[in-house]
């Protein structure tokens, strides 16, 4: 994950703060529960990427005898493959 829980936590207590500020919003739970929730949210958010990235790593382990004798560049297949699968997968990162 590129952020630090400790940055994550930051974060989600600072939206759960200027949320509470918007007029109409009203709160059906106490804002640590609402902080807790956010932050899961956002954990799991930032995973997606490197879940992905993981996935990729081990579908080009089929690859690695051609990627070792030079046959094909190991970063350009890690790059298509990834782009493609963002695509497919319509996933925002």
């Amino acid at each position: 994950m590129k952020l630090s829980p400790e940055k994550v936590e930051h974060l989600a207590a600072a939206i759960v703060d200027q949320l509470a500020e918007v007029d109409g919003v009203l709160f059906q739970t106490n804002d640590s529960q609402l902080r807790m929730a956010v932050k899961e949210i956002m954990t799991d958010e930032l995973m997606v990427e490197e879940r992905l990235d993981a996935e990729i790593h081990k579908m080009l382990q089929a690859y690695k005898y051609e990627i070792t004798m030079g046959r094909m560049s190991y970063d350009d297949l890690f790059r298509k493959t990834r782009q493609r699968l963002i695509q497919e997968r319509k996933l925002v990162i």
